[in-house]
């Protein structure tokens, strides 16, 4: 055999051959996104929430859930490392970012393996020098690079293009990285095209293309993903910056967008609110049944976040934020707790011997407890 044809066996793929599964760093709508090892795209126009966006993306790798993206994450499991590679952006505006969103999404100051650099004072091909030493040396499960369009002096550089996706290709497989390109879309108002040559190659390169859109006036952030290689999310999601904490927060599709996909969130479209889940008081004023709606979305066993919100929203018929409320005080005052499945995935629970808000009565899988006791098999028989 030539060496190109030794090469060429070394590169075949057969049925049978052994490759280690792909690993997905996060989960959204319960289906895994942001794989190791590959490129992923976050694109939109200036201003519509990318940094956003991407800063609840590293504020995850050191929590198990940061709004609607997901990590398992047990006791036993140590933070993933992540490097924010900021191109654009002045040192104040990095800084500001890292001390007043990402930490207080973290909810406290991680002790290490967050890597923040600011490179905009430098030279594209140092920049780009620096953040492949920068991947080697720190190896972080999630890399953002922000942006990669500054890696380069022409976008339109067809064959300089080609060459540092390629690069950055090579790079993600070596370090067993996910790396987030952050590039514009085009100037036009309907062109979502990502911009450039090089969003070209981008595009044909990631495994998943996210698009960020700031809606006005209700000045909400969407989040689509746009193209993927294996798991379709199915939805949309949707924030907005609370004006108190000034950090995001999930809520419901703005009216253009509810239009479009062919229902409503205002107001008056939710007034027929699932009466056997609502109390009312002396004032005629409706309040959820926080206790049987968790009960009953929760009874049959454990649920990922997500699909415990979809199923509590369903019954009840409420807006996002309502299901936050209902969320927020159920976990404060213990009535659900998370734990984590034989997999290795954080879930949400009714607490053990937990009794039906309804009856009084144990839930089923404590009768069967109590039913084992007495035969003298104990409850895990």
């Amino acid at each position: 055999m030539t060496a190109d044809e030794r090469r060429l066996e070394e590169l075949r793929i057969r049925r049978d051959t052994q490759l280690p599964p792909m690993n997905f760093l996060f989960r959204i709508f319960g289906k895994p996104c942001f794989p190791r090892g590959e490129l992923v795209a976050v694109t939109g126009k200036a201003k519509s929430g990318k940094t956003l966006f991407n800063s609840m993306l590293m504020a995850c790798c050191f929590r198990d859930e940061v709004l609607h993206v997901q990590r398992p994450l047990d006791d036993a499991s140590p933070p993933l490392r992540c490097l924010w590679y900021d191109t654009e952006q002045s040192e104040q505006s990095t800084q500001d970012i890292l001390i007043h969103r990402i930490i207080p999404l973290i909810g406290k100051e991680p002790e290490s393996d967050l890597d923040v650099f600011n490179v905009r004072s430098l030279h594209y091909d140092e920049r780009l020098r620096l953040f492949k030493a920068a991947v080697q040396r720190y190896r972080p499960a999630l890399a953002v690079l922000d942006g990669v369009r500054d890696l380069l002096a022409d976008i339109n550089d067809g064959v300089r293009a080609q060459e540092i996706i390629e690069d950055l290709m090579k790079l993600a497989q070596a370090t067993d990285c996910c790396i987030v390109c952050v590039l514009h879309q085009n100037k036009g108002i309907e062109d979502r095209n990502l911009r450039g040559w090089l969003g070209t190659e981008l595009m044909n390169k990631a495994f998943e293309v996210y698009a960020c859109e700031k809606v006005k006036p209700e000045n909400i952030f969407m989040v689509e993903q746009t193209h993927t290689r294996k798991y379709d999310l199915g939805n949309l999601l949707f924030f907005r910056m609370n004006e108190e904490t000034e950090l995001p927060v999930v809520c419901d599709a703005p009216t253009r967008i509810a239009a479009s996909l062919g229902y409503s969130n205002t107001d008056n479209k939710r007034q027929y609110m699932n009466r056997e889940y609502l109390q009312f008081d002396e004032n005629n004023r409706p309040h959820p049944k926080t206790d049987e709606l968790f009960y009953e979305a929760l009874k049959a066993g454990p649920l990922f976040y997500s699909d415990m919100q979809a199923r509590v929203q369903s019954l009840l018929n409420c807006t996002t934020q309502m299901w936050n409320n209902m969320f927020r005080e159920m976990r404060d005052k213990g009535g659900i707790i998370r734990t984590i499945n034989r997999d290795g995935k954080a879930v949400w629970e009714l607490p053990q011997h937990q009794a039906s808000p309804v009856s009084g009565q144990p839930s089923q899988p404590d009768l069967f407890d109590q039913l084992a006791t007495v035969l003298g098999k104990g409850p895990s028989s």
